[in-house]
C-alpha cells in the first residue's frame, strides 16, 4: 500500500492532467488554430527547409497536413499522459490488481467522451468520434507503458534479491 501522501499527490496530479485538456478544449477555434498553427510551422521549417519556395497552393496543403498532424499528436499526447497518470493513481489506491489496466482504460476513455462533448459547446469547435478514439488509444498507450515500466522494474528488484 502507498502512503497516503503519494496517493494525493498522483490524485492531485491526475485531476491537473484533467484540468489543462479540458482548458485545452475551452479555446475557441480561432485560438487553437493560432496554437497548432504556430507548432505546425516550427514543423514545417524543419523538415522542409525550402518551403517558403513552394508554389502558394503547394505551401497551403502543406501547412493543412503538418497542422491536422500536430493537433492528432496533441491529442494522443495529452490521453497518452493521463493514461499514465490514471494508471499510477489507481495503483496508488488499489494496489497491483487485475483490473488497474482496464479500468484506467475505460476512466479515461469516458473522459475522453466527455471532453468531445464540451467541445460541441465551444465557439468553433467540434466534437469528433474519431478524437475520441485516438484519446482512448492515447490513454491505452499510456496505461500499457506505465504497466510494462512496473514490470520490468519488479523483475530487475526480483533478481537483485536472488542469491
Amino acid at each position: 500500500m502507498q502512503r497516503t501522501w503519494v496517493r494525493v499527490l498522483l490524485t492531485a496530479l491526475t485531476v491537473t492532467v484533467m484540468t489543462l485538456i479540458f482548458f485545452f478544449s475551452t479555446e475557441p477555434a480561432e485560438q487553437s488554430d493560432r496554437t497548432s498553427g504556430r507548432i505546425a510551422m516550427l514543423v514545417i521549417h524543419a523538415v522542409y527547409p525550402e518551403y517558403d519556395r513552394y508554389p502558394e497552393k503547394e505551401q497551403q496543403k502543406v501547412y493543412d497536413d503538418i497542422q491536422f498532424l500536430v493537433r492528432k499528436a496533441a491529442h494522443f499526447t495529452e490521453y497518452l499522459v493521463l493514461g499514465i497518470m490514471i494508471r499510477l493513481c489507481i495503483e496508488s489506491w488499489f494496489g497491483k490488481k487485475r483490473f488497474l489496466n482496464t479500468t484506467g482504460w475505460v476512466y479515461g476513455t469516458l473522459y475522453a467522451c466527455t471532453d468531445e462533448l464540451h467541445q460541441l459547446l465551444t465557439d468553433g469547435r467540434s466534437g469528433q468520434w474519431q478524437d475520441v478514439l485516438l484519446d482512448s488509444c492515447g490513454v491505452l498507450a499510456g496505461i500499457l507503458i506505465t504497466a510494462l515500466i512496473r514490470r520490468r522494474r519488479e523483475r530487475k528488484a526480483g533478481k537483485s534479491q536472488c542469491p
